[in-house]
């Protein structure tokens, strides 16, 4: 067996290459990752475990001939390969749909060709947009972002597809993600707030902010929701919301402050174009027997963890000039 993870040197695909050699479904078989190097994270590619046969491909999942060839006897399909950051996508719109809806479906019509057992879609809670009260995965979406634009037709026209052909394809739209990797990324709430906080540094929360919630979730039960996708007779076929919990920001300062009790923190008006308020409910993949277990101040306290040999220099105070 060939199991191919696409987008497998990025922030989740980085845990995940190294999980699944630990999962019963996979152990033994081949890891192949196929990643076009886009935020440069080679160091994910370092002490991979060993005993276990890796390969890797440097290509793009919008190139056909580097897809067929990642695909070459892959029983089962993990992907990753994202242009991520909402906020960010107003910026490079082009390049995110190019990505996340040409490219995604590229690997997966090629993925049904190649008879690829199953397919696991890595969705987003942000195709849904601003909700009036908490929702199921058959609630209405609305995404306010070209990245939440680009995924959910990614997932509507894949969803349409397999139920034409019957193909094993499940989606899982994640919470925004929290947590240590080696692969790490800092450009999401907690992430960069415990860096800044490790760094004695203060933290500035929108005025908007404190009344808006957001699902969230671990790196760590990400690993758990795509075995279970993979694995898991009635996943096929489904969406999932894959979710811890939905928190506001004062329960993620909270959070911050239960490791960093002195950090500061203050409030400004609001320029971002994707503060949103969304509530959602994980209660169908919880049937499955999703039962994430690290929450955001065990997460925070872990990603701490990681820069305790870094001391905070306190910055000088400012002069005043005549």
């Amino acid at each position: 067996m060939v199991v191919l993870v696409t987008g497998g040197t990025g922030y989740l695909g980085s845990q995940l290459i190294r999980d699944l050699p630990k999962m019963t479904a996979f152990k033994g078989e081949t890891i192949r990752i196929l990643d076009n190097q886009f935020r440069e994270r080679y160091v994910s590619l370092w002490d991979l475990p060993k005993n276990v046969r890796y390969e890797f491909l440097e290509g793009d999942v919008r190139n056909g001939e580097a897809v067929s060839q990642a695909l070459r006897d892959a029983d089962v399909v993990f992907s990753l390969s994202d242009i991520t950051n909402a906020p960010v996508s107003f910026e490079r719109k082009e390049l995110t749909w190019e990505t996340n809806h040409k490219g995604v479906l590229n690997l997966f019509d090629r993925a049904v060709r190649a008879g690829v057992r199953k397919f696991v879609y890595t969705s987003t809670c942000s195709v849904y947009g601003p909700t009036p009260g908490i929702v199921t995965e058959d609630a209405e979406c609305k995404p306010a972002s070209p990245y939440g634009e680009s995924k959910l037709a990614a997932e509507q026209e894949m969803n349409r597809r397999a139920a034409e052909t019957g193909f094993d394809w499940t989606a899982l739209r994640l919470g925004t993600i929290y947590g240590w990797t080696i692969g790490m990324r800092f450009d999401t709430i907690i992430n960069r707030f415990t860096y800044l906080a490790a760094q004695g540094r203060p933290l500035t929360v929108y005025d908007t902010a404190w009344r808006e919630k957001r699902p969230y979730l671990s790196a760590a039960d990400a690993m758990q929701a795509y075995r279970i996708a993979a694995s898991h007779g009635k996943a096929k076929g489904l969406i999932f919301n894959a979710v811890h919990e939905n928190a506001n920001m004062e329960a993620i300062i909270g959070a911050i402050r239960n490791v960093f009790p002195a950090v500061e923190v203050t409030t400004t008006q609001t320029p971002s174009l994707n503060q949103l308020s969304y509530e959602v409910d994980g209660s169908r993949f919880r049937e499955l027997g999703f039962r994430p277990k690290v929450g955001i101040v065990e997460g925070v306290r872990t990603l701490a963890e990681k820069f305790h040999c870094i001391q905070p220099v306190p910055l000088p105070a400012p002069t005043l000039e005549a």
